[in-house]
Protein backbone atom coordinates (compact mmCIF):
# COMPACT_ATOMS: atom_id res chain seq x y z
CA UNK A 1 0.00 0.00 0.00
CA UNK A 2 2.10 2.96 -1.43
CA UNK A 3 1.50 6.29 -0.17
CA UNK A 4 3.48 7.18 -2.56
CA UNK A 5 1.62 5.77 -5.47
CA UNK A 6 -1.55 7.03 -3.89
CA UNK A 7 -1.80 9.86 -1.15
CA UNK A 8 -5.14 9.73 -0.89
CA UNK A 9 -4.84 6.23 1.44
CA UNK A 10 -3.65 8.21 4.66
CA UNK A 11 -7.39 8.36 5.45
CA UNK A 12 -7.04 4.78 6.19
CA UNK A 13 -6.50 3.35 9.49
CA UNK A 14 -2.43 2.64 10.10
CA UNK A 15 -0.43 0.91 12.63
CA UNK A 16 2.95 1.65 13.59
CA UNK A 17 5.35 -1.24 14.01
CA UNK A 18 8.38 -0.98 15.92
CA UNK A 19 10.35 -3.70 16.25
CA UNK A 20 13.52 -4.36 19.15
CA UNK A 21 16.23 -6.27 19.87
CA UNK A 22 15.22 -5.79 23.57
CA UNK A 23 12.66 -6.92 25.85
CA UNK A 24 12.52 -3.77 27.26
CA UNK A 25 12.48 -1.90 24.33
CA UNK A 26 15.71 0.21 24.53
CA UNK A 27 17.28 -1.05 21.15
CA UNK A 28 15.25 -0.48 18.47
CA UNK A 29 15.79 -1.88 14.85
CA UNK A 30 13.68 -0.44 12.73
CA UNK A 31 9.64 0.41 12.39
CA UNK A 32 7.07 -0.11 9.49
CA UNK A 33 3.89 2.00 9.03
CA UNK A 34 1.09 0.12 7.57
CA UNK A 35 -2.88 -0.16 6.73
CA UNK A 36 -5.19 -2.35 8.81
CA UNK A 37 -8.07 -3.83 8.54
CA UNK A 38 -10.06 -1.92 11.88
CA UNK A 39 -13.03 -4.20 11.68
CA UNK A 40 -11.04 -7.50 11.75
CA UNK A 41 -9.04 -6.59 14.38
CA UNK A 42 -9.46 -8.34 18.00
CA UNK A 43 -8.41 -8.43 21.10
CA UNK A 44 -8.61 -11.59 23.11
CA UNK A 45 -8.40 -11.70 26.90
CA UNK A 46 -8.83 -15.17 29.61
CA UNK A 47 -9.03 -14.89 32.98
CA UNK A 48 -8.75 -18.63 34.08
CA UNK A 49 -11.80 -19.20 36.20
CA UNK A 50 -12.77 -22.84 37.57
CA UNK A 51 -15.51 -23.78 40.34
CA UNK A 52 -14.88 -24.52 43.52
CA UNK A 53 -14.41 -28.29 43.85
CA UNK A 54 -16.52 -28.63 47.72
CA UNK A 55 -19.56 -30.93 47.37
CA UNK A 56 -22.39 -28.74 47.97
CA UNK A 57 -21.08 -25.29 47.27
CA UNK A 58 -22.61 -23.51 44.80
CA UNK A 59 -21.57 -20.13 43.11
CA UNK A 60 -18.47 -20.14 44.73
CA UNK A 61 -15.41 -19.98 41.86
CA UNK A 62 -11.32 -19.50 42.15
CA UNK A 63 -9.54 -17.11 39.58
CA UNK A 64 -6.73 -19.61 38.58
CA UNK A 65 -4.68 -16.79 36.51
CA UNK A 66 -4.84 -15.17 33.49
CA UNK A 67 -2.77 -15.95 30.44
CA UNK A 68 -1.03 -13.29 28.37
CA UNK A 69 -3.82 -11.61 25.64
CA UNK A 70 -3.48 -12.07 22.02
CA UNK A 71 -3.73 -9.63 19.19
CA UNK A 72 -5.26 -10.09 15.85
CA UNK A 73 -4.31 -7.62 12.98
CA UNK A 74 -4.71 -8.12 9.33
CA UNK A 75 -2.85 -5.69 7.02
CA UNK A 76 -4.24 -4.54 4.13
CA UNK A 77 -1.65 -3.79 1.45
CA UNK A 78 -2.95 -2.84 -2.41
CA UNK A 79 -0.85 -1.07 -5.08
CA UNK A 80 -3.61 -1.31 -8.08
CA UNK A 81 -5.21 1.66 -7.28
CA UNK A 82 -3.27 5.09 -8.09
CA UNK A 83 -4.12 8.79 -7.70
CA UNK A 84 -0.88 9.82 -8.93
CA UNK A 85 -0.32 9.39 -12.31
CA UNK A 86 3.83 9.96 -12.01
CA UNK A 87 3.83 7.24 -9.80
CA UNK A 88 1.46 4.68 -11.67
CA UNK A 89 3.67 4.99 -14.55
CA UNK A 90 7.24 4.35 -12.39
CA UNK A 91 8.17 0.70 -12.38
CA UNK A 92 7.52 -1.48 -8.79
CA UNK A 93 10.79 -1.84 -8.43
CA UNK A 94 11.36 2.50 -7.94
CA UNK A 95 8.24 2.50 -5.60
CA UNK A 96 9.69 2.73 -2.22
CA UNK A 97 6.80 1.01 0.07
CA UNK A 98 5.56 -1.14 -2.65
CA UNK A 99 3.66 -4.30 -1.19
CA UNK A 100 6.49 -6.70 -2.06
CA UNK A 101 9.09 -4.29 -0.23
CA UNK A 102 6.27 -3.83 2.83
CA UNK A 103 5.75 -7.70 2.89
CA UNK A 104 9.41 -8.51 2.96
CA UNK A 105 10.33 -5.50 5.41
CA UNK A 106 7.72 -7.30 7.43
CA UNK A 107 8.88 -10.76 7.40
CA UNK A 108 12.21 -8.88 8.85
CA UNK A 109 10.75 -7.42 11.35
CA UNK A 110 8.27 -9.63 12.61
CA UNK A 111 9.29 -13.22 12.15
CA UNK A 112 12.64 -13.31 10.97
CA UNK A 113 15.25 -14.28 14.12
CA UNK A 114 18.08 -12.71 15.48
CA UNK A 115 20.64 -14.15 17.90
CA UNK A 116 20.89 -12.71 21.38
CA UNK A 117 23.01 -13.88 24.26
CA UNK A 118 23.67 -16.83 21.86
CA UNK A 119 19.60 -17.62 21.76
CA UNK A 120 17.75 -17.60 18.00
CA UNK A 121 14.55 -15.51 18.83
CA UNK A 122 12.12 -13.01 16.84
CA UNK A 123 12.37 -9.31 18.19
CA UNK A 124 10.06 -7.81 20.64
CA UNK A 125 7.38 -5.22 19.16
CA UNK A 126 5.24 -2.45 19.65
CA UNK A 127 2.17 -2.43 18.07
CA UNK A 128 0.82 1.68 17.97
CA UNK A 129 -2.27 2.90 15.91
CA UNK A 130 -2.12 6.02 15.24
CA UNK A 131 -5.84 7.34 16.04
CA UNK A 132 -7.17 4.51 18.45
CA UNK A 133 -5.88 2.79 21.87
CA UNK A 134 -4.80 -1.17 21.94
CA UNK A 135 -4.69 -3.47 24.61
CA UNK A 136 -1.78 -2.03 26.69
CA UNK A 137 -2.78 1.42 27.24
CA UNK A 138 -4.23 4.65 25.09
CA UNK A 139 -0.51 5.81 24.65
CA UNK A 140 1.58 2.69 24.95
CA UNK A 141 0.04 0.63 22.19
CA UNK A 142 -0.01 -3.31 22.40
CA UNK A 143 3.48 -4.87 23.52
CA UNK A 144 4.41 -8.35 21.80
CA UNK A 145 6.33 -10.81 19.80
CA UNK A 146 4.64 -12.60 16.44
CA UNK A 147 2.78 -16.00 17.21
CA UNK A 148 1.74 -16.29 13.52
CA UNK A 149 1.67 -14.82 10.21
CA UNK A 150 -0.11 -15.46 7.02
CA UNK A 151 0.36 -13.85 4.22
CA UNK A 152 -2.77 -13.87 1.45
CA UNK A 153 -1.54 -12.88 -1.60
CA UNK A 154 -4.14 -11.92 -3.62
CA UNK A 155 -2.40 -10.24 -6.96
CA UNK A 156 1.12 -10.85 -8.16
CA UNK A 157 2.88 -8.98 -11.20
CA UNK A 158 4.08 -10.90 -14.31
CA UNK A 159 7.38 -10.79 -12.18
CA UNK A 160 6.41 -12.18 -9.36
CA UNK A 161 6.36 -9.18 -7.12
CA UNK A 162 3.28 -8.84 -5.01
CA UNK A 163 0.13 -6.52 -6.08
CA UNK A 164 -2.21 -6.98 -3.46
CA UNK A 165 -1.80 -8.52 -0.19
CA UNK A 166 -3.49 -9.61 2.99
CA UNK A 167 -1.35 -10.02 6.41
CA UNK A 168 -3.01 -12.10 8.90
CA UNK A 169 -1.12 -11.69 12.09
CA UNK A 170 -1.63 -12.97 15.95
CA UNK A 171 0.55 -11.21 18.51
CA UNK A 172 1.05 -12.86 21.87
CA UNK A 173 1.44 -10.20 24.69
CA UNK A 174 5.41 -9.67 25.83
CA UNK A 175 5.37 -6.89 28.28
CA UNK A 176 9.16 -5.02 29.12
CA UNK A 177 10.40 -6.44 32.26
CA UNK A 178 9.99 -2.92 34.53
CA UNK A 179 6.18 -3.73 33.65
CA UNK A 180 5.94 -7.43 34.65
CA UNK A 181 8.15 -5.92 37.87
CA UNK A 182 5.48 -3.34 38.70
CA UNK A 183 2.18 -5.75 37.80
CA UNK A 184 3.77 -8.29 39.96
CA UNK A 185 5.06 -6.05 42.97
CA UNK A 186 1.13 -4.36 42.66
CA UNK A 187 -0.41 -8.11 42.85
CA UNK A 188 1.91 -9.25 46.37
CA UNK A 189 0.78 -5.67 47.94
CA UNK A 190 -2.99 -6.46 46.77
CA UNK A 191 -3.48 -3.46 45.01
Amino acid sequence: MSLFNDPARILLPMMKVEAFEDQDRQASVDSVILPFDAMAMESKFINIVTDFSAAGVAGFNEFKGSPSPDLDVTFLLDDTTYSNLVAFALPSALVPDSVDKLVKKMITLFHTSHVKKGKIEPYYLTLKTLSMPLADSAGEGFNGRLSEMTIKNEIVNILGERVKAKVVCKFKEALPTTQITNSMSATVKGG
